[in-house]
């Protein structure tokens, strides 16, 4: 977790030896303080929310981004279950959106499940960190696949190139299927991925190692969510 309340203030941790409490499960959390990682807090015994990855720097420029009482809210469902949304954007009329910040790999099957928690009282936006290191080839694959687009549709009056996967793999495959609406960061480019929960037609017409995306700037993303910040 990157924010607890302290004396009334939600806010990342200061110094080490601080202490919270977490509002989803009530028990003690921990700052963190370290040259090598963004200062959090840490539950004793593991944090309570089982979707919970650790969080970098992209996740603190987004987050910071958005007032810090839209970060890191807990939601219960009709189960009473409960997750954590990274962000949730109010709304005045309607339901409210979750903004799931995903930076680490998930299976298609965690991805459903996280959907169906959020989608039942909410709205929803992946966005999805697409990047290159040590461990994921993300970024890399997806800029070399944008070559001259196979065709262009509009959807919505929004304009979408089909282009092809060429590398090894195929990441995109999986958000394709998406129920919700997937956005990519691409070293902070943002691209609207088209998928069954709101370009149904055009998702089933490409082939499996097609994808199509829309190209948008950050503010675009930011009021396609709702959100009236000045970035």
């Amino acid at each position: 977790m990157i924010y607890a309340w302290v004396d009334g203030v939600k806010r990342q941790p200061k110094a080490k030896g601080e202490t919270s409490v977490c509002t989803g499960c009530g028990g003690k959390l921990f700052a963190v303080i370290s040259p090598t990682r963004i200062a959090h807090w840490r539950h004793r015994g593991g944090d309570c929310d089982s979707w919970s990855e650790a969080e970098g720097p992209w996740h603190l420029q987004w987050k910071s981004i958005f007032p810090i009482e839209w970060c890191e809210v807990t939601l219960k469902n009709q189960a009473g279950e409960t997750h954590r949304a990274d962000v949730l954007v109010p709304s005045s009329c309607g339901a409210s959106l979750v903004l799931e910040l995903q930076h680490s790999f998930i299976t298609i099957e965690e991805m459903f499940i996280r959907e169906k928690f959020y989608k039942e009282d909410h709205r929803m936006f992946w966005l999805v960190h697409l990047y290159q290191d040590n461990k994921s080839n993300s970024s890399f694959n997806f800029e070399m696949s944008l070559n001259t687009p196979l065709a262009t549709h509009e959807v919505k009056g929004k304009k979408f190139e089909v282009h092809e996967w060429i590398m090894r793999g195929n990441f995109l495959e999986k958000w394709k299927s998406s129920t919700a609406h997937v956005f990519l960061d691409v070293r902070g480019r943002i691209f609207y991925l088209a998928t069954l929960a709101a370009c149904k037609d055009l998702v089933s017409s490409l082939n499996p190692k097609e994808f199509a995306i829309a190209r948008l700037t950050r503010q675009e993303f930011i009021k396609a969510a709702g959100a009236v910040i000045n970035i």
